[in-house]
């Protein structure tokens, strides 16, 4: 794993090839964590559901999003925004005119706090943000010199109806509709790229390696007939290039289908890792492999690739050690939910391009020789296949990669397959579109609570402008859909326990009601109030609406079950 282009020869890929580190700025083939593709075509179906049912280290599921809270904070502030401006006017008209509006501005937060904590790439989520933003601030300068171009009477025409914030909101929906299809187009950009490259390598490898092979047996089979006195040495030839071309034939098979047989389902860690360490010793004499915390029994979710994988970054460490006796060690690190495997070698260090090969993704090549990088591009398809995190650690020590995998609960051992929707990721789109059902689920339940014991849901609506039933009831299901989806967000971060088990994630749904009576209802809210002209003490810590709120979390808390072990699994 140190740097290429020394004395040293290339690394290895699984296949054979040259892996030599990709092009910096290149592309990643996916959108998502996880190598799902991007759909092959684009509709706005497809567009909004992606958005709205749209860990780095072992102790992180995935790494946090903050571009997807830029969108969702636009959202909340361009709705207050048009409250403010619509807050003169009657109730009906603003329900006729300030709903649309207000449920799109919503919307926008919705789809931003999905992004920051759904299985996006950081890429994607950012071209998002990058376009609603831009969206936004081109409608308002354009408002504003016409405002200021115009007439006065067009100015107060404008404050009066409300037409400047509705127009924003609406160029900042039309900004984040655009990135989406820009993230999608440029997605399937880097695919069909991918895809090109990938006949490029397979016509190498069936040229080079399999013809190179095909030489060898010819011109070593003569001899086996002949009755040569090299016959020993003609069979040990033939039989390494029948393996080597069985070895091409495998990964020419995940070049051109990379999805195919990679389910996921329980793998031996110690095991896998022992199988690599065994041929990199047989390929590599000269170098020390050292195995540490090696346990006799661990379970995580992988395939029959990972083996394969561990033998890659072996490989690399023994190749670029720049040094003639090389040494590399593989530790084995667990928590209850996670199994790493770190490979740690002396050499000079990983350079940046090959970090971001393995973190995050890059295309195989975009220009000069498509077979660069491509060991360390297998190394991340695979371990995106088993839904696990590659992180990379520089020091003057050396390199270390740690590959972070979901470990096996005690309950799902024996299964042959992992659940739909486990993951080390982050929140899976199944889960988060059935966390999100759930939580607007939650919403009606509280929400029937509160007005027929306090008759409150109507000043939920002042809190946007008017004590209306109706904008009251839906801007109380948006802050419920949010608060489940930050709900989603937190499960992945707590051990296994609490994310699966009945009495573990209904007490951390109660415990994060309780948090929001007392932030959100009790200090956030009478604030608000006062500051429309709605006089509250604060804090407003009222009893009825801490049982609302532990029966929000109790009802989302059971639903997430309910559809996780019915519908998601």
């Amino acid at each position: 794993m140190g740097s290429p282009g020394r004395e040293h020869r290339p690394p290895r890929s699984v296949c054979g090839l040259s892996c030599r580190p990709a092009r910096s700025g290149a592309q990643p083939d996916v959108t998502r964590i996880g190598c799902v593709p991007a759909p092959r075509r684009l509709n706005t179906f497809r567009v909004v559901a992606s958005v709205v049912f749209c860990h780095t280290h072992e102790s992180m599921r995935r790494t946090f999003t903050p571009s997807g809270l830029v969108i969702a904070l636009l959202g909340f502030v361009l709705t207050r925004y048009t409250i403010t401006f619509a807050h003169a006017e009657a109730s009906t008209a603003f329900v006729v005119g300030g709903i649309v509006p207000l449920v799109l501005g919503l919307s926008l937060s919705v789809c931003g706090v999905a992004l920051a904590i759904g299985s996006f790439e950081t890429w994607y989520v950012r071209t998002i943000a990058q376009w609603t933003v831009l969206g936004a601030g081109v409608i308002g300068l354009l408002i504003v010199a016409t405002v200021y171009g115009g007439p006065s009477s067009f100015a107060e025409d404008v404050r009066t109806i409300g037409l400047f914030s509705n127009v924003l909101i609406g160029g900042s929906v039309g900004g984040a509709l655009t990135g989406v299809y820009a993230a999608q187009n440029k997605a399937a950009q880097r695919k069909l790229l991918n895809r090109q490259n990938r006949l490029v390598i397979l016509n190498r490898l069936l040229h080079d390696r399999v013809m190179n092979a095909v030489t060898v047996i010819k011109g070593s089979a003569p001899l086996l007939r002949d009755g040569a006195d090299t016959g020993l040495e003609s069979v040990d030839a033939i039989l390494e290039k029948a393996e080597s071309i069985e070895a091409v034939m495998g990964s020419v098979h995940d070049l051109t289908e990379p999805g195919a047989g990679a389910e996921r389902q329980p793998v031996d860690v110690p095991e896998a890792v022992e199988t690599a360490l065994q041929q990199a010793r047989e390929r590599h004499p000269d170098a020390t492999f050292v195995a540490q915390s090696l346990p006799s029994d661990l379970l995580a979710y992988a395939n029959h690739r990972l083996a394969d994988v561990v033998g890659q970054l072996l490989k690399n460490g023994a190749e670029h050690a720049g040094v003639e006796a090389p040494r590399v060690a593989v530790a084995l690190d667990t928590t209850p939910d996670t199994a790493t495997i770190s490979v740690s070698d002396e050499g000079p260090g990983l350079p940046d391009k090959n970090r971001e090969a393995l973190e995050n993704g890059t295309t195989i090549s975009e220009r000069g020789d498509p077979t660069a990088g491509l060991g360390l591009y297998l190394v991340r398809l695979f371990v995106h296949t088993f839904r696990g995190s590659v992180h990379t650690e520089v020091t003057d020590a050396g390199t270390t990669v740690s590959i972070a995998l979901e470990r096996v609960s005690e309950s799902a051992e024996g299964e042959s397959a992992a659940p739909a929707d486990s993951s080390l990721v982050g929140v899976t789109p199944a889960r988060l579109g059935a966390t999100a059902l759930s939580g607007l689920i939650a919403g009606v339940v509280m929400g029937a609570y509160m007005h027929v014991t306090t008759g409150v849901v109507p000043v939920i609506g002042a809190l946007y402008g008017t004590k209306s039933l109706l904008v009251g009831v839906l801007t109380h299901e948006f802050h419920s859909l949010v608060f489940a989806l930050i709900y989603a967000g937190l499960l992945t971060l707590l051990p296994r326990w609490w994310r699966t088990t009945w009495i573990g994630t209904a007490g951390v749904g109660a415990a994060w009601g309780a948090v929001l009576w007392l932030v959100a209802g009790g200090l956030v809210m009478p604030i608000w109030l006062n500051l429309v002209g709605i006089a509250t003490p604060v804090p407003n810590l009222n009893p009825n609406s801490l049982l609302a709120h532990l029966l929000w979390g109790t009802v989302l808390a059971v639903g997430v079950q309910v559809s996780r072990r019915w519908f998601v699994s």
